[in-house]
């Protein structure tokens, strides 16, 4: 029986599976029919599959010979219902050649249901080869089960995918790819690449993203940069089985990764030994890159430098770099690839020139700077790519550049020369501070080809292009390390050629060449030296040098050499610097002012002058910064002036700024110092004449040529009139001085202090009228509250005084008059002394008096104790003691609180020297109610002590009183208004009775209705005490009252109780005796003043 046969009859076997053949037999053509049938056969392999595992864990595997429980009938154990057919599993249905064994049983039923379906998909198959169903779980199942075909007849599954219409099954043929990759032993890399290729073939072009990733995935051996991490970015949705065998590490293991059957090129390297050789990895990406996707050219780039082929990577990524649209799948930036194409570059010189690539071309063209290899520039950066450039890399490709470069060079100079006027200054505005790194990496690439002198020829154009302090000290390190290496190898050539004259000497029998060195190290380290020390080097010793004392010279003058070049660069390093900022911003005009400096300091006086001579004309006033433009100039004056001892030089100088106009300044203030330093070096000279021209010269109105806003400011400049008037004092004389200051009032440039100066110039030149006319228009131009106002009004009535003293009253009073009058409040009490004492020496005492007077209403609240003090104390001196009652009344009644407590106690220290006890008493007691006793400690102590001195027990008990009340009053207003917040509305001081009630309650003492003590009050002031005289009455009652209550007369008796105690003081107190021996005092001389004498002299 054949295979068919038998595969026929297993499938009948099964009677769940003949209504399928049934029904295909009528209409072959049915997919869904195909589908369930191969369905139900995946129905009864899964339970035979589960069936045979359950078998083996349960240890079936052992075979049917052991011992088992029997029952009515056949055992569970030894049959299975599957697809209605019963399945024997005991040792007889095994028979002799099955191993006798269930699980061998199972084996070979599912190897026969295996085989038999892959004969139905490919029956279906054969009349539908357009099934994409069918195709889909054909391979799957194959796959799955890694069997081979039923039959030599069946066509080969690659064949019959070639031959049906699979221009959209790009999935069935990644799965056989993937199929051939895992399971085909004798597939080789090349068969598989073929496979691809034909795949590609195969398919339509929007479907050959998907093979390329699988593609490229498995010739590099790593996840292609776009498919990294999973991104779908890039309109991929999924991984395809390639990427995903890689991705769980079981690429490298795949039959098809060996390095069996035969390969594209037999003499190719034997790559990273996955079997696939570097040219067919290159091949296949190359291919990929120029044929179907150019994103992927860093790819191709890393291959390149991972298999070492420097010139290509090179050229991939000059054309990366050439294209502006590029976006790296890896993330890379622009910054990242200039680094990493300079250092592929640099590293190995001879490649990338061997590969047409132009470094120094291109980073003339990156930074801006103009070739030295006689070419105009690099196509690269010229211009962006155009459409048809974009899929190629390089606009014009490296080649066609560098062969441009020698043979259409003067074909071509009218359209080179076009590019480069309109090519940008630097192309790497947008590439971060990169401009230094690529000239270092320049130097090195020519250090490396061992150019020497383009190296240094490149470095110090680098210093004197960049614009950054980064790069210029990136750049002179490198140059300095590079100077240093030169003099190291040198030294170190010298010690060794003297080593080996001396070998040579020690060996005289021996031949040189006979005897070469076999390790071959001498003619490395001559190759290196050649490197290192340039072409001139190995010109000598390939001419026979070296040898005898006539070459030690030459060495010893190359070595000196290099040393001065170390020295020269480091002593150059300020200077470099300094350019570097000016290139930055050339309006600095203090870096321009420490270029000057710098050259002085090495004796360059000429050099110092062309410095300042280009900063006229690079600096423009409008954007300078760090410093005026007026320095510049005055630096090249000082220059002629103390290096060169030319003085007409210096004053050409000074001429050609300030008369000619050579510069445009920006602020009329730098013009002005230049004309003023002008004038200071006539002085210095001697040159009085020129010097006071000059000034007169200055602020003078310009020729109408020489007219702008810069010079009409002249006139207006504080400094050259400061300096004008100055010179016109002391080198002028008293006419033009007068001129002068007369211009400049009339100009209103005039300040306070001019008008001080030329009042107090007309005074010493006897000029008195002048001088207070000049104080007149000083007052009309510097009005209150102008800060000058006070100084000129004080000068103006000090010089009057002083001039006429008493003789022009009327006229000094109106002065005075006319200044108190305008004076604002907080600046008067100057002039208001001043006055009191004018009329103190030459008027009246009573014009004195009402000065002062006028004085205390005027001035502001804190300033109006001080001038009632001053009015008091001039009312005693002229009036007597007696006379200040009601100035201490008006006083008290004008000052606020804390001021008018004071004045109180000065007022009862009046009454107290005059011997008026009750009055001093009554003064104490109205301004208890202004002070707190915790602000105002020291009113109460004087209170306690007047009490002590003059009062008895009664009146300190009542001062004990006042003095809880008015504490109660104030805590109590202060705890309320802390408890309200700070916004709380203003609370009212509390009367007498209540603050005695609280006293009382807090205390538990029982109140007594008391007569009121005159003079106490329960706020600041209340409408029934109009003034002291109420207070005075008041208390001369209650005096009388306890005058005839007792006998003790008022300070003398027993010594007073001057005890705490406070049981009694609520006590009621009835007073009806009359007042008894009264004593008497005599009044003080003090009283009458100066009526006293008068009294008693009549």
């Amino acid at each position: 029986m054949d295979d068919t046969s038998k595969q026929l009859s297993t499938l009948v076997s099964y009677p769940a599976l003949i209504p399928y053949e049934e029904s295909l037999e009528k209409n072959p053509y049915d997919v869904k029919g195909w589908t369930g049938y191969l369905s139900e056969i995946d129905d009864i392999l899964d339970a035979l599959g589960e069936r045979f595992e359950d078998l083996a864990v349960r240890g079936g595997t052992s075979g049917g010979g052991g011992k088992r429980k029997k029952n009515k009938g056949m055992a569970r154990d030894e049959v299975m219902e599957v697809g209605g057919r019963t399945i024997r599993l005991d040792a007889a249905a095994a028979g002799s050649g099955a191993g006798g064994g269930p699980v061998y049983i199972l084996v070979g039923e599912i190897h026969a249901l295996q085989s038999a379906r892959n004969q139905v998909s490919e029956r279906s198959l054969s009349l539908l080869p357009g099934s994409y169903k069918l195709w889909w779980d054909y391979l799957r199942f194959r796959s799955e089960v890694l069997t081979g075909s039923s039959g030599g007849s069946n066509p080969n599954p690659d064949q019959r995918l070639a031959s049906s219409s699979s221009h959209r099954r790009y999935r069935i043929w990644l799965s056989y790819v993937t199929y051939v990759i895992r399971s085909d032993p004798t597939c080789s890399a090349t068969n598989v690449r073929r496979l691809f290729d034909r795949c590609l073939l195969a398919l339509p072009a929007t479907q050959h993203q998907k093979i390329w990733d699988e593609y490229i995935c498995w010739v590099t051996r790593s996840m292609p940069p776009w498919l990294e991490g999973g991104n779908s970015n890039v309109g991929r949705d999924m991984l395809g089985p390639v990427c995903t065998l890689y991705r769980k590490g079981k690429l490298g293991d795949a039959a098809g990764s060996g390095g069996g059957g035969s390969s594209i090129n037999n003499t190719a390297d034997d790559g990273d030994g996955d079997g696939i050789p570097p040219e067919t990895v290159l091949r296949v990406v190359r291919r990929y890159v120029h044929s179907f996707d150019p994103s992927a050219r860093e790819l191709l780039a890393d291959l390149c430098l991972k298999y070492d082929r420097w010139g290509e990577g090179a050229a991939t990524l000059v054309s990366i770099l050439n294209d502006s649209a590029y976006l790296s799948p890896r993330g890379t930036t622009r910054h990242e690839m200039w680094l990493r194409f300079a250092d592929v570059v640099t590293e190995h010189p001879h490649e990338a020139r061997r590969a047409g690539v132009d470094f120094d071309a291109i980073v003339r063209a990156a930074v801006g700077s103009t070739s030295m290899s006689g070419t105009d520039g690099w196509d690269v950066f010229d211009h962006l790519p155009s459409k048809e450039e974009a899929g190629g890399g390089v606009a014009g490709s490296v080649d066609d550049n560098v062969a441009g470069g020698s043979k259409d060079a003067d074909d071509g100079n009218d359209a080179t020369a076009a590019t480069t006027t309109t090519r940008p200054q630097s192309n790497l505005a947008n590439l971060g501070e990169l401009e230094g790194t690529l000239w270092t990496k320049l130097a090195n690439y020519h250090i490396n080809s061992g150019e020497f002198e383009l190296a240094r020829s490149v470095y110090e154009e680098a210093m004197e292009n960049v614009s950054r302090v980064r790069d210029f000290s990136l750049i002179f390190d490198e140059y300095m390390k590079f100077e240093e290496g030169v003099v190291e190898a040198m030294m170190e050539l010298m010690e060794e050629e003297d080593e080996d004259g001396e070998a040579v000497g020690d060996d005289q029998g021996v031949d040189a060449g006979d005897a070469p060195d076999p390790s071959g190290r001498e003619g490395e380290d001559k190759e290196d030296l050649d490197i290192l020390l340039g072409d001139a080097y190995a010109k000598d010793r390939n001419d026979g040098g070296g040898e005898g004392d006539e070459d030690d010279a030459p060495a010893s003058a190359d070595i000196e050499l290099a040393l001065a070049r170390a020295e020269n660069l480091t002593s150059r390093r300020p200077l470099l610097l300094n350019r570097v900022l000016l290139r930055q911003n050339p309006h600095n005009v203090g870096e321009w002012t420490k270029r000057s400096t710098l050259y002085l300091q090495l004796g360059q006086t000429r050099q110092a002058i062309k410095a300042l001579e280009e900063a006229f004309k690079s600096v423009k006033a409008v954007k300078s910064v760090n410093g005026s433009p007026s320095v510049l100039w005055t630096g090249l004056a000082g220059i002629y002036e103390d290096k060169e001892q030319d003085i007409d030089a210096a004053r050409s100088v000074y001429r050609r700024v300030c008369r000619n106009g050579e510069y445009l300044f920006s602020d009329v203030d730098d013009l002005a110092q230049l004309w003023a330093g002008w004038v200071e070096f006539e002085l210095r000279h001697e040159n009085w004449d020129n010097a006071l021209s000059v000034a007169r010269q200055s602020v003078s109105n310009p020729e109408p040529e020489r007219r702008n806003r810069i010079t009409r400011g002249l006139g207006r400049s504080l400094r050259l009139w400061n300096l004008l008037l100055d010179l016109e004092e002391s080198l002028g004389t008293v006419q033009t001085t007068k001129d002068a200051y007369n211009r400049v009032i009339e100009a209103k440039v005039a300040t306070p202090s001019h008008l001080l100066n030329f009042a107090s110039f007309l005074t010493e030149h006897k000029y008195f009228e002048e001088s207070f006319n000049a104080y007149e228009r000083g007052v009309e131009l510097f009005p209150f509250p102008h800060p000058g106002a006070k100084l000129i009004w004080r000068a103006y009535l000090d010089s009057f005084t002083k001039r006429y003293e008493g003789t022009k009253i009327p006229r000094t009073r109106e002065l005075f008059d006319r200044c108190v009058e305008i004076c604002p409040p907080d600046q008067a009490s100057g002039f208001f002394l001043s006055y009191g004492s004018f009329e103190e020496q030459y008027g009246l005492t009573k014009r004195a008096l009402a000065v002062y007077e006028k004085m205390c209403t005027t001035l502001p609240p804190e300033e109006k104790f001080s001038a009632y003090q001053l009015y008091i104390a001039k009312t005693v001196k002229y009036l007597g003691v007696t006379a200040t009652r009601p100035l201490y009344e008006r006083a008290i009644a004008a000052l606020e609180d804390e001021p008018a407590a004071k004045m109180c106690l000065e007022f009862s220290e009046m009454e107290t020297t005059l011997g008026e006890v009750e009055r001093a008493r009554a003064a104490l007691t109205y301004g208890a109610q202004l002070a707190d006793p915790r602000r105002y400690p020291e009113y109460w102590a004087k209170w306690h002590d007047f009490e002590v001195q003059n009062g008895n027990e009664e009146t300190f008990r009542e001062m004990l009183r006042i003095k809880r009340s008015v504490q109660a009053a104030f805590s109590t207003v202060n705890y309320n208004a802390a408890e309200m917040g700070a916004g709380a509305p203003k609370v009212e001081t509390l009367s007498d009775d209540r603050a005695l009630e609280e006293i009382a309650a807090r205390e538990g003492v029982r109140v007594h209705e008391q007569p009121r003590i005159g003079g106490f009050v329960q706020g600041k002031r209340t409408a029934e005490i109009k003034d002291l005289e109420e207070v005075e009455r008041r208390a001369a009652k209650i005096a009388r009252r306890i005058g005839e209550s007792g006998d003790t007369p008022i300070g003398g008796g027993d010594d007073i109780d001057l005890s705490d105690d406070e049981d009694d003081v609520d006590e009621g107190i009835e007073v009806t005796a009359p007042v008894q021996n009264v004593q008497t005092k005599a009044i003080p001389a003090a009283v009458y003043g100066g009526l006293a004498s008068k009294g008693g002299e009549s």
